[in-house]
């Protein structure tokens, strides 16, 4: 309960705006009632290939319905950035409520292929590891696809995030061709010094 109400005082600070690496103002903001349409399209702009590694069939407008529901901040807080009214990323930070896995998020970040390579995906990070850090998580924990994700790898490895294990061709990709699945995480400081 005390993680919903810090996580209800955290979300008041939305809508954010961040300034892309070309100098593209971005508004994030928690996903809402209404947007499953925009988040379907977005999925839309990925190659088939990529969708394939998000392990949910996102041509399925249920789908979308239901992650518009399910994230109530329990379990999934589901982050999304807009550009002129449209969906070009969506991040996700996935939680339990209960048991020994409580303090532990899972993240996963979405982002428009022709939005990438601006830090849209860093800034979404930071908003995650932010929210992470309010609600007294612990643990991150990030899954990537070793030769396909190597930017992101190298990326997150400078926010601290240390890799811990390599699965060695543990997720097949659409023509069932291996790929090293590469886990990293990132221990939260609960408690800051002021300066």
């Amino acid at each position: 309960m005390e993680r919903q109400r810090t996580l209800a005082s955290v979300l008041k600070d939305y809508p954010k705006e961040v300034i892309l690496k070309d100098g593209t103002g971005v508004t994030l903001r928690p996903l809402a009632e209404g947007d499953q349409d925009a988040l379907f399209r977005l999925f839309h702009r990925f190659p088939k290939e990529e969708l394939w590694f998000l392990n949910h069939d996102v041509s399925n407008p249920e789908l979308m319905d239901r992650w518009v529901r399910n994230s109530d901040g329990r379990r999934v807080v589901s982050i999304v950035a807009l550009l002129e009214r449209r969906v070009i990323a969506n991040a996700v930070l996935m939680m339990k409520d209960y048991g020994a896995k409580k303090h532990v998020g899972k993240i996963r970040i979405a982002v428009d292929p022709a939005m990438r390579e601006k830090r849209l995906g860093t800034w979404m990070l930071l908003d995650l590891i932010n929210l992470a850090v309010a609600i007294g998580l612990k643990i991150l924990v990030m899954r990537l696809i070793e030769d396909r994700d190597m930017a992101v790898i190298r990326g997150v490895k400078k926010l601290d995030f240390v890799e811990q294990a390599v699965l060695k061709d543990h997720v097949l990709d659409m023509e069932d061709n291996p790929h090293n699945l590469v886990i990293l995480t990132k221990r939260l400081q609960t408690c800051w010094d002021d300066f």
